[in-house]
């Protein structure tokens, strides 16, 4: 049955003219060198706004590490085999607060350093129970944080007081989960979000004198708004919302009374939203993202704005610095890792402070992909990237990869992936649709894989199949499908569902039977689940068709399948039980289970196993020649 068009703005787009760019620089990359080039995740400002903290893995672990805001020689503080995850320093300047998982199984605890003596401590000291959207007091003597302490997968907020170390639950989430948290300038509120199914999240503020909530914006059954700061006259909150007629999410102002009214910001054709805000001034930072494309701009509240170079890549993070008259922004674009850059408001100058690329690789070495626009089997414009490798002749002959992301309820975006410009260097084309269900381009777009996962968005990565053929460059006999997460589960769900298309297929971290998965996984991801498939008692037939598990002897290709064994999103029962079932039906199975990684991987040297597994897999049966 074919479905409907949606209308998506990626209507108003053109497909860039696809050529391979001459390039005598261009050369096959090698795995180890490009996985030594450097990630860059969260940073903040020091509280005298002459340091940036930020979350790097130089070392081949994800730590902390400092930097001159004027640029120079970065330092390390901290030292942990776990993953990092940055969050602020307090406001008097003593402490940095983060939080650390268990060998990637997202129930972090929160960690102090103390930036005179350089010591950690642990200041929650418990065992798989998540702490989230942490926040300082104004006056540095608590926190508050939405935790599961009381119940899994359940998140009120707590007070913790680190004088007494005591935890105070202050709000209940008897009407919705809480994420989101902000202590209004004074320190007298917090307003944050509540969600049923982290789908749909209203608005609400705490009056901590009171005690008293008051709802901005309740939850419904079709909008998400989310907390991201407060005026400066603790009058009104700032969000993220799609509860606009266009579904659109864009920035508004939230007045403090019962079902406010949205004043909308920055609404418009494409999403928008709230990267930070001015300490300083009436002023915020915010981003629009052009199918994939992300804008940066300042703007205040007379609508006064200015856009932030250089106008395209992704922005993975801005802040303003405590006096307000610098933003560094976190950039990267698909031919260059994501590098930290200050931009000074008064001047207008943007200044590079950190430097990821290591072993003489240079811009030079990578391709910048194309922007696309293909027709989905019902019509609906579907948008994506297309990576075409430089110096090839279109000929009919080369390779090609539909890659994947994950989510569904993500993106991909023009950033950095080192995994594709590995293959693209080795005469790969790669195709990143953003198929029905991505973000970025509207609710109903977003919306439309309800009780459809599986097939519309399947539907979408098949015809990006239809587009390739038409470059000229891709044989069809030599197509494969990869992807990690919902992408994991999308390439099971093609070699079983659309098995003549596929040479190969590479699986990572992916579900694979929606039963078993449903069962063994977080219980936040078990309401997420049934907002999208409905009851697995009332909905049997549509959890047993879309999944891929029961339909193992139909897939003909050579699989690959990789994860984590802490994994609580896709339980590594889900690889284990596909890769079981694929062997009964002779079909070439290889595995690989990652013991110390959750879903994906963020240790270097399980980064380069997995990739290196994954390129060989793919060059050994796609038929493609590596240089000796």
């Amino acid at each position: 049955m074919c479905s409907l068009m949606i209308p998506t703005p990626a209507g108003k787009l053109a497909s860039d003219s696809i050529t391979s760019p001459s390039n005598p620089a261009y050369s096959p990359l090698d795995i180890d060198t490009l996985y030594y080039a450097r990630g860059i995740y969260a940073l903040r400002w020091s509280v005298d706004g002459e340091h940036l903290y930020f979350e790097t893995n130089i070392t081949g672990r994800y730590n902390i590490w400092r930097v001159p805001s004027i640029g120079g020689w970065p330092v390390q503080l901290t030292v942990n085999e776990e993953k990092t995850d940055l969050a602020d320093p307090s406001p008097d300047g003593h402490h940095l607060l983060y939080s650390q998982d268990y060998q990637g199984d997202e129930k972090p605890n929160l960690y102090l350093l103390d930036l005179t003596e350089y010591k950690t401590s642990n200041i929650t000291n418990t065992e798989k129970r998540s702490h989230r959207d942490m926040r300082w007091s104004p006056d540095s003597r608590s926190l508050v944080y939405a935790a599961e302490r009381d119940i899994p997968g359940t998140y009120p907020i707590f007070l913790h007081n680190l004088a007494t170390g005591t935890v105070k639950k202050i709000i209940s989430s008897e009407t919705g989960d809480c994420e989101a948290v902000e202590f209004s300038p004074d320190g007298k509120k917090l307003a944050f979000s509540r969600t049923r199914n982290y789908q749909y999240s209203g608005v609400s503020v705490h009056d901590l004198e009171t005690r008293s909530e008051t709802v901005l914006a309740s939850i419904d059954d079709r909008s998400t708004s989310i907390v991201g700061g407060w005026t400066r006259d603790n009058k009104r909150v700032y969000v993220t919302s799609n509860a606009n007629e266009k579904g659109m999410d864009a920035v508004a102002l939230l007045d403090l009374k019962e079902n406010a009214e949205f004043q909308w910001l920055t609404l418009q054709d494409w999403d928008s939203q709230l990267a930070d805000v001015s300490p300083a001034e009436d002023k915020y930072a915010y981003i629009v993202n052009e199918a994939g494309n992300i804008h940066l701009y300042i703007r205040d509240l007379k609508g006064e704005q200015e856009e932030i170079p250089p106008g395209h890549g992704v922005i993975r993070g801005a802040r303003f610095s405590p006096d307000g008259k610098q933003l560094a922004i976190i950039h990267g674009t698909g031919d260059s890792p994501h590098e930290i850059w200050v931009y000074d408001l008064k001047q207008r100058s943007l200044k590079q402070i950190t430097y990821s690329l290591v072993g003489g690789l240079n811009q030079d070495n990578f391709v910048q992909p194309h922007l696309i626009v293909y027709p989905a089997e019902d019509q609906t414009p579907i948008s994506g990237f297309l990576y075409v490798p430089a110096n090839i002749k279109p000929d009919r002959s080369r390779p090609a990869i539909v890659y994947v992301h994950g989510g569904p309820q993500w993106q991909h975006f023009n950033s950095w992936y080192p995994n594709i410009q590995y293959l693209t260097s080795h005469g790969y084309l790669v195709v990143a649709p953003n198929y029905r269900g991505s973000t970025g381009f509207g609710r109903e777009y977003m919306e439309s894989l309800r009780k459809d996962a599986g097939r519309g968005d399947l539907n979408d990565l098949v015809s990006a199949v239809d587009y390739l053929k038409t470059t000229g460059y891709v044989d069809p006999k030599k197509i494969a499908i990869m992807g990690g997460s919902w992408g994991g589960y999308l390439t099971l769900m093609a070699l079983t569902k659309t098995p003549e298309v596929w040479a190969a297929g590479v699986s990572i971290v992916p579900l694979a039977n929606w039963f078993t998965a449903h069962m063994n996984e977080d219980p936040v991801l078990q309401k997420n689940d049934e907002w999208l498939m409905g009851n697995p008692v009332a909905d049997r037939e549509l959890w047993q068709d879309r999944s891929p598990l029961f339909f193992a002897d139909r897939i003909r290709a050579p699989l690959l399948l990789l994860a984590g064994q802490n994994d609580i999103r896709c339980p590594v029962e889900e690889t284990q039980q596909m890769a079981e079932a694929a062997r009964k039906n002779g079909t070439t199975v290889e595995v690989k289970i990652y013991e110390n990684e959750g879903h994906g991987f963020v240790r270097r040297e399980n980064e380069i196993d997995a990739f290196k597994r994954a390129a060989r897999f793919l060059d050994t049966h796609l038929g493609q020649q590596r240089p000796a």
